[in-house]
């Protein structure tokens, strides 16, 4: 039952979510933020996460629990790879909102 609450499914998308951001922005990136290009990248991977998050979102229908859980994850991973905390937070929240905000107009629009 426990499973079905909080499938493990979530945990593993969060990882791979995790992983494909390492790939395409790796850690020795993130100092080059603060220039037009390095923020081009990043929104460029930023995007394509949020379209996987949206195909996933709308083939499982995580409630607000397991967003949390699955944002948690995430952070974690991310901290793993070595990212700052300060990056980490900041695309967390980004990313988790998103996702909060992607649910909202999928039920708007049924």
């Amino acid at each position: 039952m426990l499973e079905k609450l909080f499938p493990q499914a979530d945990l593993d998308f969060a990882r791979e979510i995790a992983n494909k951001i390492a790939r395409q922005y790796p850690v020795s990136v993130e100092g080059k933020l603060k220039t037009v290009g390095g923020k081009k990248r990043l929104s460029g991977v930023v995007e394509a996460v949020f379209d996987d998050l949206e195909r996933y979102q709308a083939q499982f229908r995580m409630g607000w629990m397991r967003k949390a859980r699955f944002g948690n994850e995430l952070k974690w991973r991310l901290k793993e790879v070595g990212y700052s905390e300060e990056f980490v937070d900041a695309l967390t929240e980004g990313i988790v909102t998103h996702l909060a905000m992607s649910g909202r107009q999928q039920a708007k629009s049924k």
